[in-house]
């Protein structure tokens, strides 16, 4: 499968992903049930992954080893600030958290394997060509 599309529609897609990604996890998260807040917060960090490849494949543009880098340190900082949002949720819905050590595991343990995952997918996609901006028309 090939996406082409152009620069402003891959950028949309992206940002709906990142928002529909937070809209579950503050209706869906603690809200809902606090043990099913880790599923959310996966599901939620998916899509984020998913926006983050939508984002940098095109923008390599041939270098995959830019792509896969720059989809690794965008994924760990994805984590770093699902993971604060996810500190902050639990404390608004009342729970008793101690939101450093969350946010420290998260980053230092979640995070590389998660921009490990995103970075070798995107350079994969760079390498083959699979997302690529469409062409500006001749005017």
């Amino acid at each position: 499968m090939q996406i082409v599309a152009p620069r402003r529609t891959l950028t949309l897609a992206a940002a709906c992903l990142i928002g529909v990604g937070v809209l579950i996890q503050w209706l869906l998260g603690y809200r809902l049930n606090p043990g099913s807040a880790p599923l959310v917060e996966i599901v939620a960090l998916v899509l984020c992954g998913a926006a983050i490849i939508l984002m940098v494949a095109p923008q390599a543009r041939g270098r995959p080893l830019m792509g896969a880098g720059l989809g690794f340190i965008l994924m760990c900082w994805a984590v770093h600030l699902n993971a604060r949002l996810s500190v902050f949720l639990e404390t608004e819905a009342g729970g008793d958290v101690i939101g450093a050590h969350r946010i420290l595991l998260a980053t230092l343990f979640a995070a590389p394997f998660a921009g490990l995952i995103v970075g070798v997918i995107c350079g994969l996609l760079v390498r083959a060509g699979r997302i690529r901006f469409a062409p500006k028309a001749a005017s």
